[in-house]
């Protein structure tokens, strides 16, 4: 990962799509694919399907693995947040853990939702935030109107955003994830960089584990780093591994929760004629409750 501060940085991502937003951009280092067997979901595992369906597949010893979703992404895949009417990287720097109530659910229309929430600020009077998820395939809100819920949120700008957000009940029961970011939790534990990421437990008892299953890819055009390795996550909880490759769906029987992984991919830095100011790897996921 690179982080260059300057001008160069912000023109890297809007004109190399290397960025946060584009296919070119991706997670957390490549090298944390070392655990992962390159034929796909192993029969631990439960692997996700096409983004047509949430269901999932089971795997026996009987039953041969599935070719890992390699292959071009599908078409239509979309995640995105605004944050009280913001993208993340307008936002800047912001920590914000807070007890509220769920005071507004409404669809889109296009298959996302936005989701309001009476809180309190650090002085103790009332606040409004919201959160608006555009969605492809559609998704369903994982609260209602009147629930009790505390909404976390880790959001930082070294000149893209790296996005975390959390609803959970009052017993701590995870109601929806969130995360769009170069790397997982808890993945620098140097004084400098820690401050960048929220702890490992941000998103407990879940987690996250990036998968590696692809060979890279290169696709013409006018792009400085054109090949990518497509990757997937591995989303761990209760004792349930459910592998979700990019672009796809996919479900966790404990928690009952729908699992989403938009974008999983790492740059090959050796098809770039040199360094840019884009983060070499992106991770944009979503779960929810299903209600």
């Amino acid at each position: 990962m690179i982080r260059m501060i300057g001008v160069s940085a912000i023109l890297g991502l809007v004109t190399l799509g290397c960025g946060p937003g584009a296919h070119d951009e991706s997670s957390s280092e490549v090298g944390d694919a070392g655990s992962t067997s390159s034929g796909g979901a192993s029969t631990s595992t439960t692997t996700s399907t096409a983004p047509t369906s949430s269901s999932t597949t089971s795997l026996t010893q009987e039953q041969p693995e599935p070719a890992p979703a390699c292959g071009p992404p599908p078409i239509g895949g979309a995640l995105s947040i605004t944050i009280d009417g913001d993208v993340p990287f307008t936002l800047g720097d912001v920590r914000f853990d807070r007890a509220c109530e769920v005071s507004e659910v409404e669809e889109d229309g296009a298959g996302g939702y936005r989701l309001g929430f009476a809180c309190a600020d650090e002085m103790g009077l009332p606040v409004v935030h919201t959160l608006a998820l555009a969605l492809g395939p559609p998704g369903l809100a994982p609260v209602a109107v009147g629930e009790a819920v505390q909404l976390r949120l880790h959001n930082d700008n070294p000149f893209y955003a790296n996005t975390f957000i959390t609803l959970r009940d009052p017993e701590g029961a995870l109601l929806l994830a969130f995360l769009s970011a170069e790397a997982l939790p808890d993945a620098f534990t140097d004084e400098y960089w820690s401050d960048f990421y929220p702890p490992s437990d941000f998103y407990a008892p879940l987690v996250l584990t990036r998968a590696w299953p692809c060979e890279p890819t290169c696709e013409p055009g006018p792009s400085a780093c054109p090949c990518r390795e497509r990757g997937a996550v591995d989303f761990t909880l209760g004792g349930e591994v459910v592998r979700v490759y990019e672009d796809n769906l996919g479900q966790l029987a404990a928690g009952s929760l729908d699992l989403r992984v938009h974008l999983s991919g790492a740059v090959d830095w050796q098809t770039c004629p040199m360094p840019t100011d884009t983060t070499s790897t992106w991770t944009a996921l979503l779960v929810t409750r299903q209600l």
